[in-house]
């Protein structure tokens, strides 16, 4: 799947057969020469010749007429920017490449350059149009890769690795569809989440390769899809709840236990150590600036559930009994928190020293590291623990965790302050608003207003507020990588 050669000159292979018009035939050379220079970092977490989105896309694009599109496409979405001239034509050949991808998947679905180009669009329709969220192109890659898992037994080692590759793919997307969308999404095989191989024979098999969605991280991101899926289920279900039931009940516990086993997994998963991952060959970009993201990955996951599931916190584990839910009702909780408001100190000084453990992990890893691509969703999730109006304990409640991140931090040993929270706050718009100079800048926009907006309620209310209920609320849902 990964190329090995220096890509060849783009525009010295041959062109597809289905014609441009004379204006998009004028932009064509711009609009490569663009994608190679600028865009196709966006898709990967690291840049080099083991880019797949640099190399293979060179080697493959001049013969696949849906890949010649959509590099395009993209390419005109992002110069949309400073020439506004290019949203009609990236608009144009957008649609001229989903024309060619429902040609070529009558004939060869499981081609690499149609799944490439699948994912391309999938992921860069919010580039045109932030509402967009490819779930159409997430379901029918999900439905592709599966019927090659079923094939597993005659798939040559090529075909191994391109399913290895594009279920990775396929792990980070529905991580993030699972925070903006209220469909169910398929299930995906969980004996295929691993890492990649490398491609070279002379490296050990017991050395990782970064993929270039899912970084090193690919576990903790199956498992942070699942949070994500199981957190707007909870807040879709709670607003729309206008009276207790035994339904009710019911379910609440139901995803108390689903919390519960989501964090004991969570807490669970051994990252690689940085000797074991294949170097990507990108100077800006190190093992351990992957390794940094999968950790803020596995802390921001945790913090959705304890947000969620405060029980999580204040007793360590959930109350809930799997022999006998009624003993939920008798638990007392943490015997050194006398009062519900002394619990709810306890729960949000947590709760924002956790948000601030994870701002610390990002702000470690350089602003030119090309792993901002996979940054954005953990800059917005953390906002809602942002509050100016809570109360903070002298210092984080000492709880129960074996997450050696958390429990080093010194986030864990001195309570928040108010400058710590501004600072924070200006910490994710700065962030923020550079990537929206390097990154897609109409995602990135949205989740602007998201922060923003949340930020907003919470002070204008004085009260905590939830990010997925304003976006909820807002229709602010944009795919936030």
């Amino acid at each position: 799947m990964v190329g090995r050669s220096t890509p060849p000159v783009p525009w010295s292979t041959p062109r597809p057969e289905t014609p441009l018009s004379p204006v998009l035939q004028d932009k064509s050379s711009i609009l490569v020469e663009y994608y190679f220079k600028e865009v196709c970092g966006m898709m990967s977490c690291y840049d080099s010749k083991l880019n797949p989105y640099r190399t293979t896309i060179s080697n493959l694009w001049g013969s696949s007429p849906s890949l010649y599109y959509v590099t395009q496409s993209m390419a005109a979405a992002c110069l949309s920017e400073v020439s506004p001239g290019f949203a009609a034509v990236s608009g144009r050949l957008r649609d001229q490449a989903v024309g060619s991808l429902w040609n070529e998947s009558r004939v060869g679905p499981t081609e690499t350059s149609s799944l490439l180009a699948l994912v391309m669009l999938g992921f860069s329709l919010c580039w045109h149009d932030p509402s967009r969220l490819g779930q159409s192109e997430f379901e029918l890659l999900a439905e592709t890769v599966a019927h090659l898992e079923t094939s597993s037994n005659s798939l040559t080692p090529v075909d191994k690795q391109k399913r290895l590759f594009f279920h990775n793919s396929l792990v980070y997307w529905k991580m993030l569809l699972s925070f903006v969308t209220d469909d169910d999404l398929p299930s995906l095989s969980t004996a295929y989440v691993v890492q990649p191989r490398p491609p070279f024979e002379t490296i050990q098999r017991s050395s990782r390769m970064p993929h270039p969605q899912t970084g090193i991280g690919v576990e903790i991101q199956e498992l942070v899809a699942q949070v994500g899926s199981l957190v707007r289920k909870e807040r879709r279900r709670i607003r729309k709840r206008h009276h207790s039931s035994r339904h009710d009940i019911e379910q609440s516990i139901n995803a108390i236990r689903s919390a519960e086993q989501l964090q004991a997994r969570l807490c669970e998963i051994e990252l690689p150590r940085e000797v074991t991952v294949i170097d990507s060959g990108d100077d800006m970009t190190s093992t351990g600036h992957l390794l940094k993201a999968a950790e803020a990955y596995r802390c921001t996951g945790l913090l959705q559930l304890y947000r969620n599931f405060p029980d999580l916190v204040l007793h360590g584990t959930s109350p809930v009994n799997p022999t006998s839910p009624s003993t939920w009702l008798d638990t007392t909780g943490d015997a050194d928190l006398n009062s519900p408001e002394d619990s709810r100190v306890a729960l949000d000084t947590w709760l924002t020293s956790l948000a601030l453990h994870v701002l610390d992990l990002v702000e470690e890893i350089p602003i030119s590291s090309r792993s901002r691509s996979i940054q954005p969703l953990l800059l917005v999730s953390i906002c809602s623990e942002l509050s100016l109006s809570r109360t903070f304990a002298s210092t984080p409640s000492r709880r129960e965790c074996s997450v050696v991140s958390i429990l080093s931090s010194p986030r864990m040993k001195q309570s928040p302050t108010f400058t710590d929270v501004l600072h924070a706050r200006r910490l994710i718009i700065s962030r923020l608003s550079s990537f929206e100079g390097i990154l897609a800048a109409k995602p990135i926009r949205q989740m602007l207003k998201l922060v923003k907006e949340t930020w907003a309620c919470m002070d204008d209310q004085q009260a905590d507020v939830y990010w997925i209920d304003v976006m909820m609320e807002k229709g602010y849902e944009t795919l936030m990588g």
